[in-house]
């Protein structure tokens, strides 16, 4: 009976370790940016560490379409529910958690207020297709995206930042 007892308990620890699978919104008319399907898409895990006076971090599953024009970005929490949601399209910026809309001028507005800093949004897709694209103060490490691995830091200005993406394969 005791033995019962510890396979179910270790049964539920192993259940409540597993990443629950996101739905996939599919790229249709109700997306607010109407992204054409042909957009690459991107999903795994993101982390963001900005150093400085007040140190931040965040950390997020993800799924990313589109391109730095017209995109959505998704960000999940380890159970998978949606942190945030941001879309951006040459006439609009938002970022919706819940029921709630914020719109910003720009997607470095964006970006800084879903991560904690401004990140280079047009070279982030050129990385993930590795391509070295140059973004102003950032030094981006390509050498393991074929297996689905990016790190970049951005050294100036002030404060340091470093980004993590590690792709679902």
């Amino acid at each position: 009976m005791r033995a019962w007892w510890l396979a179910c308990l270790i049964g539920v620890l192993l259940v409540g370790c597993a990443t629950p699978s996101r739905p996939s919104k599919g790229l249709n008319a109700s997306s607010p940016t109407n992204l054409p399907a042909q957009l690459p898409e991107w999903q795994g895990r993101i982390s963001v560490q900005v150093l400085g006076d007040a140190p931040s971090s965040m950390s997020a599953s993800f799924s990313l379409r589109g391109d730095a024009y017209n995109g959505e970005l998704d960000l999940y929490s380890p159970l998978g529910t949606t942190l945030g949601a941001l879309q951006w399209t040459p006439q609009l910026v938002q970022f919706s958690d819940g029921g709630k809309h914020q719109y910003f001028n720009s997607l470095a507005e964006l970006t800084e207020k879903a991560t904690g800093a401004a990140l280079p949004v047009d070279a982030i897709f050129g990385w993930l297709q590795g391509q070295h694209v140059q973004a102003t103060g950032w030094q981006a490490d390509l050498s393991a995206v074929s297996q689905g691995s990016l790190i970049a830091r951005r050294t100036a200005p002030s404060p340091e930042v470093t980004l993590r993406i590690k792709l679902d394969q």
